[in-house]
């Protein structure tokens, strides 16, 4: 069966989707082949991505990445994660349905660094519930 591709979209390109590509693309069983972009790509990714994301065990080697490298190609689902207002999310005019999810950006948390890392553990474990779910229902990849 082909995979189905998926891309999350966020202005930086800093946190929230790079989260979201790596979990996806962390199960070779899973029916999706995910990427990440930004419409205004930060210079670097946050450097708790890594550190959450090591935690559970998925490799991560991701650098943000510009929407415009994605123009033109096809994709399935294009997710927008962007939260509290979809507004602050990146227009996509190519093909593929298009969905709304937010989540808030830990990288824009004010707090202690204990604060801000279970900031982004709280990140990853709901993208790790929600978003297999999500695609499950919206799209055409098989989840195992």
């Amino acid at each position: 069966m082909k995979k189905g591709r998926v891309l999350f979209l966020c202005t930086e390109n800093a946190c929230r989707s790079q989260i979201a590509e790596a979990i996806i693309n962390a199960s070779p069983s899973r029916g999706w082949q995910a990427y990440s972009a930004g419409m205004q790509p930060a210079a670097a990714v946050h450097p708790m991505v890594s550190k959450v994301l090591a935690e559970s065990g998925i490799p991560f080697h991701g650098k943000p990445k510009s929407a415009r490298a994605f123009e033109g190609k096809p994709f399935d689902l294009i997710i927008t994660l962007c939260d509290p207002s979809e507004q602050e999310c990146p227009l996509w005019l190519g093909p593929g349905q298009r969905l709304h999810h937010g989540y808030p950006d830990p990288g824009r948390m004010q707090g202690t660094e204990a604060e801000k890392l279970a900031a982004f553990r709280k990140l990853r474990d709901d993208m790790m519930t929600e978003l297999p779910y999500l695609l499950e229902r919206n799209g055409r990849g098989k989840m195992a």
